[in-house]
């Protein structure tokens, strides 16, 4: 990347996509001056400096962008991607017990404005007009130029135009979130209280639309591709979580099995070299079953687990329905399921390797005849 770009990475704008896409990595380089994101350690963003007026003549001879996300949208996808990692869920007092709760919660709304302006994630101090007014003004005068996450391919060709990257034809999208709902899946009320309670985020967002709507009008059709996978994010997810934290209710069961689950992921990872997020899944399903029938042979949990199992459907559906049961039989069986949270043994024999069939070519499909 060229030393005169700046990247401004709104969390879940899309901005890991664009950063690998820029730097041709697998996965988002560390924020510094140029890439302004959220520092790990103090989960504060570092992009504050940025909308301090009296700075204004430190970005001369920069060219600066940045992605905004439709407020609703950003919020399901946000809270989808952090509700299962605690070291953020334990920055939210109370901690909210659903999407519902998150919504109405004083700490996350207006985190667009938050993070421009150099918050902490979750800060307790909220964004005000002065602050949205503030940063419309560094928008303005720097310019920083500002695409659209619904209108992405058109962001990038403008983004191209104004800084000179040169994207690949075809971009790998990046933290594509398992499991979500949509927008169009949440009650009206809903809807409405979201763009309520981030009254400041959504005013900034028709800000930037409206001006971006004009400059559509003036770029070439995008031929950009986008590659969406969401088994291209398995393998980054299971090196930090366990996989059953997406998808299950019953935290306790994950921690009486904490070693059971990260020898596993760890061999899959580490012994066997599996790198395809859908083998993973494959192979990491089969494991838990077949070791809970080796562990309760012939119980109800046994039986209830294996029934959830199918090597018919979607691996990630499968993590999910398995999931599901768990949760079922823990919640409808709460006096006689204290033996069953005893901790699972890892035995790397059981592995069964599941054959991932590759896309056959012209040649390929001839000699199959």
């Amino acid at each position: 990347m060229s030393d005169n770009i700046i990247f401004i990475h709104i969390p879940k704008t899309g901005g890991t996509t664009i950063n690998t896409a820029m730097q041709g990595n697998y996965w988002q380089t560390a924020p510094d001056f140029n890439y302004r994101h959220i520092v790990f350690k103090q989960k504060r963003s570092n992009s504050g400096d940025i909308f301090h007026s009296e700075n204004t003549s430190m970005f001369d001879g920069y060219k600066l962008f940045m992605m905004l996300r439709h407020p609703v949208d950003k919020m399901i996808s946000e809270y989808y991607f952090l509700h299962d990692r605690a070291e953020f869920m334990n920055m939210l007092h109370p901690k909210p017990k659903s999407f519902e709760e998150y919504v109405e919660h004083a700490q996350t709304p207006d985190y667009t404005l938050g993070f421009l302006i150099g918050d902490k994630i979750y800060d307790k101090k909220r964004p005000t007009k002065e602050d949205l007014n503030r940063v419309i003004d560094a928008i303005e005068k720097l310019p920083i130029h500002t695409g659209i996450f619904e209108h992405f391919a058109d962001s990038l060709e403008y983004f191209s135009k104004e800084t000179g990257i040169e994207w690949s034809k075809n971009i790998e999208a990046k933290r594509v979130t398992f499991k979500r709902p949509k927008m169009d899946d949440l009650s009206p009320e809903l809807y409405q209280r979201i763009l309520d309670t981030n009254a400041l985020d959504f005013e900034l967002y028709n800000y930037c639309l409206n001006k971006f709507n004009d400059i559509r009008k003036t770029l070439p059709k995008s031929k950009i591709s986008f590659d969406i996978d969401k088994y291209n994010h398995v393998i980054p997810y299971v090196s930090l979580t366990c996989l059953f934290e997406y998808f299950m209710d019953n935290k306790h069961f994950i921690q009486q099995n904490f070693l059971f689950f990260k020898n596993l992921t760890f061999f899959l990872l580490k012994q066997k070299g599996v790198k395809d997020g859908k083998k993973f899944t494959q192979i990491w399903n089969q494991v838990f079953v077949d070791s809970v029938k080796n562990q309760f042979p012939d119980s109800h949990f046994s039986n209830a687990i294996s029934t959830a199992y199918s090597l018919d459907k979607d691996p990630l559906d499968v993590t999910g329905d398995i999931a599901k049961s768990l949760d079922a039989f823990f919640s409808n069986n709460p006096k006689g399921t204290k033996k069953f949270y005893k901790p699972m043994v890892f035995n790397p024999m059981i592995i069964i390797e599941p054959r991932i069939e590759k896309k056959k070519g012209f040649l390929g499909k001839l000699f199959a005849k």
